[in-house]
């Protein structure tokens, strides 16, 4: 009768280790899912935030590599318009011609308008489609008094 009872209480002990591993497996395997989610969810795992510093008034350009094929638009936006704009440097064509030549980089200004701090996001998209397309370059962009 002894001998039963030792070894019921060696069964109980490894149980209970055993429900401890498994709980550690699934907080792990948890933590693992939503990580991944996380970084899914942001879509810009991979574009570092670069920093920008303009005082207000001050217009700084930043140029970005264009996509050979002409099937993609890049697009700069500010998540605060307030405190920086961003516009594209539209060049017009020679005179003498009616064809404008996209083989150079996009050019694009970044302007201080008021004390502050914004996000400006380059993406690209397929021309003619909705959404916000896929990062390429972000800005951290710190507006400064004069």
């Amino acid at each position: 009768m002894t001998t039963s009872t030792r070894s019921t209480l060696n069964l109980s002990a490894l149980a209970g280790f055993s429900t401890l591993r498994q709980i550690s497996t699934l907080i792990w395997l948890g933590f693992l899912l939503t990580s991944l989610v996380a970084c899914s969810q942001t879509g810009q795992t991979d574009v570092a935030k670069r920093k920008l510093r303009l005082s207000v008034g001050e217009i700084k350009e930043v140029s970005l590599p264009r996509q050979g094929d002409g099937s993609q638009e890049l697009i700069g936006t500010s998540d605060n318009q307030e405190v920086v704009e961003v516009s594209r440097q539209q060049l017009a064509p020679a005179v003498d011609t009616l064809k404008r030549d996209n083989s150079g980089p996009a050019i694009f200004q970044i302007k201080g308008v008021t004390v502050g701090t914004a996000n400006v996001v380059f993406s690209t998209k397929p021309i003619n489609q909705t959404g916000s397309g896929q990062p390429v370059r972000t800005y951290v962009v710190q507006v400064t008094a004069k």
